[in-house]
């Protein structure tokens, strides 16, 4: 799998799960972003990363995820 369409399915799943996180209280999201973190970590790791730069990758794919649901959020607002 190339680089590119690993990261366009990549971006096409955070949306997705970014749009059923806004619908989730904020107390049941820790749990959603743990799964989003160990999926992207493998991702990464799968596409040649490092496993400590694949970390990094996830925990800001994680941060990107959680910057979605409030832009999704403040959408609702």
């Amino acid at each position: 799998m190339s680089v590119e369409t690993a990261l366009a399915q990549l971006l096409r799943m955070l949306h997705r799960r970014a749009l059923n996180l806004a619908s989730l209280p904020d107390d049941e999201r820790d749990p959603h972003y743990d799964r989003i973190r160990r999926s992207c970590c493998g991702a990464a790791e799968h596409i040649g990363q490092s496993p400590d730069n694949a970390a990094i990758t996830a925990n800001s794919m994680v941060e990107f995820t959680r910057a979605m649901v409030g832009i999704i959020e403040a959408r609702h607002e």
